[in-house]
């Protein structure tokens, strides 16, 4: 009854504490690696100090090593996930007990038992294919292990991770988790942060999310976590999910695969539950490859993933009418005969490309490939650096907004058309290096990570180059019919990002007390450009007033009126002083923050883990000021007036975060 009470109150603390955990944007590190720990006994049950445990990492050779207290128990921390690992657990003057063919799971320290017999009992138990991270004891709140087998037989229509990580009960679809944003999880891969960390065009939340590619194979991961609730300090930066992913590395032996993949429209069902349904038209195909090996035997070894892949669907099926044909389906009620004449005079009175302009296509091309490599100094010591690079484009139509006030319903519609040198492509492009030191020094282990990381998610150009003018041919009755020029919102759309991280946990470990305590550092910094309109915006009331006004131009280029009235035109420039074309808006941040968490073992069947983490956020001086607002006056809350600075950004004290964990 005693216990029960003890466990109750523990329970009641427990929840109290995490009500008490506030949560915010700051760096925190992901997880990596595994471990095992456990105990060492003699026959009649007693702790045995002083025993060997070595385990080794069958396909590698590598080896991790540790030494039994005074309470017989051992841990090794910052093991290789995955396996198989073969661990034994030796003594002088008993006979050695081993454990094969074991798997260990990503930041899980599972447990276990060793029973040494004197050296005269010949006797040999074999642990074989023991994985279990859910019962481990170091498994503290809800969490999903996805391993490289599960990966290699789970389906997949993507390749993203976001087709593995829905498996964890707790996912919402799009990325979501546990009823939050997408953009409140917390992705790394290799310890390495992959977040959408400017937030545009999230769909899941992660890296891929604009152009749909994946920046890492999933051929090249060994093995994925989901944690929603982790109560370990180490983990955070997330309300929603923190998605932790390692990639696979090399061992012993020579090993590669060569994969082909294609998926189309005849590879889609026709009908759902009694209705028909039309998927379309696509091609997709993938090609790629894999291959690891040691470059020196048992020392280091090196992996290498590169994939290809390719899809192709219409951006538009809307097509130009020949001529009496009825205005139904994708026939428009724009002739074929004024979209080629158009085409035609513009190539040849201002050399510009209009593109095609029926059954426009969409192209999304991706290439990502990683190199990484593996070094074992000694048993005590490893160290594992990955880079890896994405280069995608995802094909876009040109934007239905009005904010150039010449739009005019120009999204895809058989009322009008557009030609495809005015659509665009939008960017993802990732260039990645993360290095890991796992070192252990008796009782004191150590987990550095040092990356960086480089993200360019501008606008690609897709004919924009010289600046065209976006011109847009109306109907002569208020309506758009048709245009051309530069895409009004992608010149000079520039989103470009750089992230360094730096992180180190060190661990004491004592008799029934585990302490560790680090800190970490992120260091963000952006460059974002939105110039539309720059090129200037033309709006005629008909094509009969463009060729007009056209041709009038061409005949005499210094003229400074126009034969016909405009119903709308705007142009963009800039009065903000000592800025330069195109504007840049920088943001600098620094999270920083620091952790210290207790693991205290009162009972071989009772854990409680105690800490605390503070973060901390800090914005450069990058903000542009408005006198003209600064002198305004407002009204806060309760009525006493206010006046705010627009060059001041958040201070650095007003968002501190603290959080308790038990």
């Amino acid at each position: 009854m005693n216990y029960v009470r003890r466990l109750r109150v523990l329970s009641a603390i427990a929840s109290l504490f995490l009500l008490l955990v506030s949560a915010g944007h700051a760096a925190a590190q992901g997880v990596t690696t595994a471990g095992i720990q456990g105990v060492v006994k003699d026959a009649q049950g007693g702790v045995i100090p002083g025993a060997a445990v070595t385990a080794v990492h069958t396909p590698s050779g590598t080896t991790y090593e540790a030494i039994t207290g005074a309470d017989g128990r051992f841990v090794i921390p910052g093991m290789r996930v995955g396996g198989p690992y073969k661990i034994t657990a030796t003594l002088s003057g008993f006979a050695p007990d081993e454990k094969d063919n074991l798997t260990l799971a990503l930041g899980v320290t599972q447990d276990f038992e060793f029973n040494l017999k004197l050296a005269g009992v010949s006797e040999s138990v074999q642990v074989v294919a023991e994985f279990n991270p859910v019962f481990s004891s170091s498994r503290t709140g809800p969490s999903t292990a996805v391993t490289r087998d599960d990966l290699a037989t789970l389906p997949t229509v993507s390749g993203r991770i976001t087709d593995i990580t829905r498996l964890t009960p707790q996912y919402g679809g799009s990325g979501t988790f546990a009823g939050q944003d997408n953009r409140a999880n917390n992705v790394t891969i290799d310890g390495s942060y992959f977040n959408n960390s400017f937030g545009l065009g999230t769909t899941t939340g992660g890296i891929g999310d604009r152009t749909g590619v994946a920046p890492i194979s999933l051929e090249a991961i060994e093995q994925v976590q989901v944690s929603v609730a982790p109560y370990d300090v180490r983990q955070g930066n997330f309300t929603g999910a923190g998605v932790n992913t390692v990639t696979r590395s090399g061992t012993n032996q020579f090993t590669g695969s060569l994969y082909y993949r294609t998926r189309n429209e005849s590879f889609v069902g026709k009908e759902a539950a009694g209705n028909a349904f039309n998927p379309g038209t696509f091609d997709t195909k993938t090609k790629g490859g894999w291959v690891g090996g040691p470059i020196v035997k048992n020392k280091a070894f090196g992996f290498f993933s590169y994939e290809s892949q390719l899809d192709t669907r219409p951006l538009s099926t809307f097509r130009s009418n020949l001529g009496g044909e009825a205005v139904a389906g994708n026939v428009t009620r724009v002739l074929q005969s004024d979209m080629s004449n158009l085409s035609s005079f513009l190539k040849q009175n201002f050399s510009y490309d209009t593109g095609a302009f029926d059954n426009l296509p969409k192209s999304t091309p991706g290439k990502p490939w990683m190199i990484k490599g593996d070094y074992n100094l000694n048993s005590a010591n490893k160290i594992t650096f990955r880079y890896n690079q994405l280069g995608s484009s995802s094909d876009v139509y040109q934007s239905g907004s009005s904010s150039l006030g010449t739009s005019r319903g120009l999204l895809p519609n058989n009322q009008t058309l557009t030609f495809n040198n005015s659509t665009y492509a939008i960017l993802e492009n990732l260039k990645s290096g993360i290095g890991e030191w796992n070192s252990v020094f008796g009782s004191w282990t150590n987990n550095m990570i040092v990356g960086y990381t480089k993200q360019d998610e501008s606008r690609g150009p897709k004919g924009q180059s010289p600046l065209f003018p976006f011109v847009v041919i109306g109907d002569g009755v208020g309506g758009a019919l048709m245009s051309f020029g530069n895409e009004p919102f992608t010149p000079y759309n520039l989103l470009r990002y750089n992230t360094f991280q730096l992180q180190d946990s060190v661990t004491r470990f004592y008799k029934n007390h585990s302490l560790t305590f680090g800190g970490q550092v992120e260091k963000f910094h952006s460059f974002n450009s939105f110039y539309f309109g720059v090129q200037s915006a033309y709006s005629y009331n008909s094509l009969a007033d463009f060729y007009t006004d056209a041709q009038g131009y061409v005949a005499n280029p210094n003229r400074t009126t126009s034969p016909v009235s405009l119903p709308i035109f705007q142009v963009r420039y800039l009065l903000q002083p000592g800025q330069t074309t195109p504007p840049l808006q920088e943001l600098d941040v620094l999270y920083s923050g620091g952790y210290i968490q207790d693991e205290w073992r009162p009972r071989s069947n009772l854990t409680v883990t105690a800490g605390v983490r503070v973060d901390s956020p800090k914005f450069g001086n990058t903000a542009f000021p408005n006198p003209a607002a600064d002198a305004l006056t407002f009204r806060n809350q309760d009525g006493s007036a206010v006046r705010y600075s627009t060059g001041a950004l958040p201070g650095t004290p007003a968002h501190a975060t603290r959080s308790p964990h038990l």
